[in-house]
């Protein structure tokens, strides 16, 4: 049985970035749009979400239909897939104190001087915890995410190699169990939640629908299509509301919902576009589509280009409160974040991405 491709997760990717760009872009003076950008780690977790769902059923499927699971063509998969453009991008944060000083441009003083061998060893949001600060470097404050996705890759892959699929639910019930204290316990402490055990809930979420999907799959996406139209449509504008709400909240339980509803809505998500005919369908030649191809380097080139505009701003005097500056410069940043994208994807990162073939 071959493996399935998800039309508009493309979509939802490019999405999720949005929102994090959104929250990097340093206007001000602006209400609607302060209230918008707020919360940008949501679209990061919902790409915990996505890779739960993504990772998890690569897995199960190749263990459902092979009896089996590789693990060394997965880990070679994964490592074509982040690893050129992640340590492309750590050589140039290095170095980036000697380019501003060539082009004559000031560096942030604010933060931490990164340690070569915690970024190379994907330990950059430890360093982030142990100092409650970010890197003073661009675009190593966004790669906690990685390092993240490249723990979550370690532990799902290590486990499901000895883990069967019928005691799939257990492991995924302890492990939420597990984040749900995880969170409580770094809540209480004031510390950032920015390591696996606190996510895993995320990826778990994510997990969920890929087990059925691979063990009940006609059943599955029979049940799915049943749901009428407009619930579906109701579940997506309740998702909406709560990620532009959910930032400008704030009581003493948000350690403890929060989490489990991002979970939920963004595993309905998930289960509503899953099937190969839907109303929600996004087709691969819609134009989001084509930008979440480059979601990658969007999402690591996009702190470079804004900072680097931003510099420029200053030195030129441009008042970003006012609106005229403030759309050129977001625009400005967008159009640049995507060309060095398209530019990265087709002429770097695609070079590895082929050789993905050789290890299924």
């Amino acid at each position: 049985m071959q493996r399935r491709f998800f039309h508009t997760f493309d979509t939802l990717r490019f999405l999720a970035f949005f929102k994090v760009f959104l929250l990097h872009i340093p206007i001000a003076g602006f209400p609607i749009f302060s209230y918008l950008k707020a919360g940008g780690g949501i679209g990061v977790v919902f790409f915990f979400v996505l890779s739960g769902f993504l990772i998890s059923y690569i897995i199960f499927h190749e263990k459902e239909t092979t009896g089996k699971f590789n693990l060394y063509y997965f880990y070679l998969r994964r490592i074509l897939r982040i690893w050129p453009l992640y340590f492309l991008m750590i050589l140039f944060a290095f170095a980036t104190p000697y380019i501003l000083s060539i082009v004559k441009i000031n560096s942030s003083p604010e933060g931490y001087e990164p340690a070569w061998w915690m970024s190379c060893l994907f330990l950059e949001n430890y360093k982030m915890l142990f100092t409650g600060m970010e890197p003073n470097v661009s675009p190593l404050g966004v790669m906690w995410s990685l390092c993240i996705e490249e723990h979550f890759y370690l532990l799902w892959g290590l486990s499901f190699l000895f883990i069967k699929l019928k005691h799939v639910p257990v492991f995924l019930g302890i492990s939420v169990l597990a984040s749900i204290i995880a969170n409580g316990i770094f809540h209480y402490q004031n510390w950032q939640t920015i390591e696996i055990s606190t996510n895993l809930i995320y990826f778990c979420a994510g997990a969920i629908p890929a087990y059925l999907l691979t063990t009940k799959k006609e059943a599955f996406e029979e049940k799915i299509n049943r749901i009428p139209i407009f619930l579906k449509a109701l579940m997506l504008v309740l998702c909406l509301v709560f990620v532009i709400v959910s930032p400008h909240t704030s009581n003493d339980w948000r350690w403890l919902y929060e989490p489990i509803i991002f979970s939920v809505l963004f595993a309905c998500l998930i289960c509503i576009v899953i099937p190969a005919e839907n109303y929600f369908k996004v087709s691969d030649s819609n134009i989001l589509s084509r930008l979440g191809v480059w979601t990658y380097g969007l999402y690591l080139y996009h702190t470079i280009v804004i900072n680097l505009f931003y510099q420029l701003s200053l030195r030129f005097q441009i008042n970003l409160s006012q609106f005229l500056p403030a759309i050129l410069f977001f625009m400005a940043s967008l159009v640049t974040t995507i060309v060095i994208s398209a530019f990265s994807y087709y002429l770097f990162e695609n070079r590895f991405l082929k050789l993905k073939k050789y290890f299924y």
